[in-house]
């Protein structure tokens, strides 16, 4: 909470029967976003992706995955491991790593 997150979005010449590639430019502390490259789990995105889905329901499904992390199939075995443990230590490690890389206006400091 409290930051803006700048997101990669890739549409391949399969769209909208493929969905797009999506990645976090702004560094993310989420046990489901590669902290390094800034991935989320693909399948997030590719479960279930039919051509009537639009950016609409990727922004949706991102959104779902921001507020409920889902330490059970991380990418990030550590953080996800933190969340499971100390959920109170992940929450402020999380809102640190916010406030230090997503600053509300959305530019990097």
């Amino acid at each position: 909470a409290g930051g803006t997150f700048t997101l990669s979005l890739v549409f391949p010449t399969t769209y909208p029967f493929k969905p797009p590639q999506i990645k976090f430019v702004t560094p993310v502390y989420h046990p489901n976003v590669k902290t390094d490259t800034g991935d989320i789990c693909a399948d997030l995105i590719a479960d279930g992706w039919g051509p009537t889905l639009n950016v609409r329901h990727c922004a949706q499904l991102l959104t779902a995955m921001m507020e409920n992390p889902e330490p059970d199939h991380p990418l990030e075995a550590d953080i996800a491991q933190l969340l499971r443990e100390k959920p109170k230590e992940f929450e402020k490690k999380a809102k640190a790593y916010t406030k230090e890389h997503a600053k509300s206006d959305g530019k990097k400091k």
